[in-house]
């Protein structure tokens, strides 16, 4: 039995409620964390379409599917005192890299990870890349700031913090594997505390923009670091020019993170600022368009913009999947805090959640972890606030989540990882056309980065009408009619093929019946491979009975097309016995044994 705990608000408000997962037996709940300040991210290591998840200076926790983890012990060796983390396929090789940040300058931790894909990470300690030393700070942040499908990397150095005493760096991606420092621009001329950096188009010229939260901590405040990339209008590969006009350069703040978000779905990307000093409230600047913005306050949105608290990361998504996006924010000292747009942009904060945690929480990810249709959150924190929140509102309303995949190094095309992809679509909600936009990023928490699946509500639409995804090298592909409640994926140029999310399709051969297949190993701890035939599309159900006849699990049920599948098992907090499988397909109904031995076999088998 999954150990829970809840807490609901009012059905005013969809009847939107989080679990915390507390069941021992997940690796993620049983898992200390070590230290402050500290990030999390929800990435896909070995493309199986389940986010794994990494929080800072942890291993590896990959996702089985069913709700199921398992810790790849020594994954990402000797990470050290690590904050930030920043993940993408910086060569373009088709699995997912990883970068770390750490102030510790005599310990030498900020690193550079490449994925073996087999579960394993290398670190890089040659080039200027491998310079841990003088590569120190507090955040970083992947994305590619010339558009050669190569992702770059920035290193934002908070100084005077630990042993941060120099600029900020930033890191061209030669595409061979090595990286060059850029010491030439205004990114990189200044000394001062930079905290979280960001990557967005928000001008959706084509080219992603700098955002550098530099908190002083001090309940004074300065100005943030904002540069505007120029690579369009003058073809100069990395030429920032500061933004120094304006309310989002000229406003005095206390800076964590940026998030550019469409809170009003008008199209264009409006922006949020968390702050740290109580003095010195959070920031919502909606976009009037053509570059301006306007400072909002509690009349117009809420109390998001007027909450006391020593506020660290935000993070959006669309919980309720209502059609508009809704944010969480973690706190230093206090409570975290849970904000429902009511759809017009206006913010009401709702205090019964499990999420409303008292005590210092930092970075947050937020990804669909369960493949249910909705967010999840993991929360990192101390070992008594961080926690893993499963989403599980039930409203009805649908949803559509998609991966998007570059073509890598060919002209014109989009690094790997898809960074700086915006993504809109179009649903009749409540009867009312509705533009949604999203931009896939990687650094949009502090510390942290959510999944960098797209992902979009869209309530009571009966189908998305248009989709319109326009990629980080150029490329504009549209879609129509297209069906929701389902998991796509979509590489550079190509269709929009569905994902059935925890079963993998083998081989392109029509089966000529049903089957179902002896698992591998047998008997197994912790997880086995089941595969199965589907010789015509319809419903199937493969589910786990004890000795007795009792349902213990169910693995898969769900519609299928014809096909070969295989999909894994993991046996969770089942005990060691002899346990029977189960295949239904109409009229179809196949059984085979196996044994969960958890006292003889090791994990790793």
């Amino acid at each position: 039995m999954v150990l829970i705990s809840s807490l609901f608000f009012t059905a005013a408000l969809s009847s939107q409620f989080f679990v915390k997962v507390t069941d021992p037996s997940n690796p993620i709940v049983a898992e200390p964390t070590a230290g402050n300040y500290i990030g999390s991210s929800w990435v896909d290591i070995d493309n199986d379409e389940l986010p794994d998840l990494y929080f800072s200076r942890k291993d590896i926790f990959k996702n089985l599917g069913n709700g199921n983890f398992v810790k790849l012990v020594n994954s990402i060796p000797a990470q050290g005192i690590v904050l930030g983390n920043s993940w993408a396929d910086y060569d373009n090789d088709g699995d997912i890299d990883l970068f770390v940040v750490s102030t510790a300058k005599l310990q030498a931790n900020s690193h550079l990870y490449r994925n073996e894909n087999n579960g394993t990470f290398t670190k890089i300690t040659t080039g200027d890349i491998g310079d841990s030393v003088s590569n120190t700070g507090w955040g970083c942040v992947w994305g590619d700031i010339n558009n050669d499908t190569y992702a770059d990397l920035l290193i934002v150095a908070a100084s005077g913090f630990g042993g941060v005493n120099h600029p900020n760096r930033l890191f061209l991606n030669n595409g061979n594997g090595t990286f060059i420092r850029i010491d030439s621009t205004n990114v990189t001329d200044s000394i001062d505390a930079f905290t979280v950096p960001m990557f967005s188009d928000y001008d959706q010229d084509g080219d992603i923009d700098i955002f550098i939260g530099t908190g002083p901590a001090n309940n004074i405040g300065s100005f943030d670091y904002l540069f505007r990339n120029y690579l369009k209008e003058q073809n100069v590969p990395y030429y920032f020019h500061r933004i120094d006009t304006g309310i989002i350069a000229t406003d005095i703040v206390d800076g964590q993170n940026w998030n550019w978000i469409d809170i009003d779905n008008d199209g264009d990307l409006d922006a949020f600022l968390t702050n740290y000093s109580t003095s010195i409230r959070n920031r919502l600047y909606k976009c009037e368009g053509n570059r301006y913005y306007v400072k909002m306050t509690q009349a117009d949105v809420g109390t998001i913009v007027s909450d006391a608290g020593a506020w660290l990361g935000n993070s959006w998504g669309d919980f309720d999947n209502d059609g508009d996006i809704d944010c969480f924010i973690t706190n230093d000292a206090g409570f975290s805090r849970y904000y429902s747009n009511n759809g017009s942009g206006f913010f009401t904060r709702i205090d019964t959640l499990a999420v409303n945690i008292n005590g210092q929480t930092y970075g947050t990810t937020i990804g669909d972890y369960d493949g249910d249709g909705d967010l999840d959150m993991f929360i990192a924190g101390t070992n008594i606030t961080k926690g893993l929140y499963r989403n599980e509102t039930a409203n009805g309303n649908k949803w559509i989540n998609l991966r998007c995949i570059g073509m890598g190094p060919q002209s014109g095309m989009t690094n790997k990882s898809a960074l700086g992809t915006i993504v809109k679509v179009k649903a009749v909600i409540n009867g009312t056309p509705k533009w949604q936009i999203r931009e896939i990023n990687a650094q949009n928490g502090f510390n942290s980065m959510n999944m960098l699946n797209v992902h979009f509500g869209i309530g009571n639409a009966s189908v998305i009408d248009s989709m319109i995804v326009k990629w980080g090298g150029g490329l504009t592909q549209v879609f129509t009619n297209v069906n929701p409640n389902k998991f796509y994926k979509l590489i550079e140029g190509q269709g929009l093929n569905e994902i059935v999310i925890g079963i993998t399709q083998t081989g392109n051969e029509i089966p000529g019946k049903f089957e179902l297949k002896q698992n591998y190993p047998n008997p197994f701890n912790p997880a086995t491979k089941i595969s199965f035939s589907v010789m015509q599309k319809g419903m199937i159900n493969i589910s786990v009975y004890d000795v007795t006849g009792r349902k213990v699990d169910e693995i898969i049920n769900r519609e299928l097309n014809t096909g070969n599948y295989e999909t894994d098992f993991y046996a969770g907090n089942i005990s060691s016995g002899v346990y029977f499988y189960t295949m239904t397909a109409g009229n179809f109904r196949e059984t085979k044994k196996n044994g969960i031995d958890k006292i003889n076999l090791c994990a790793c088998c």
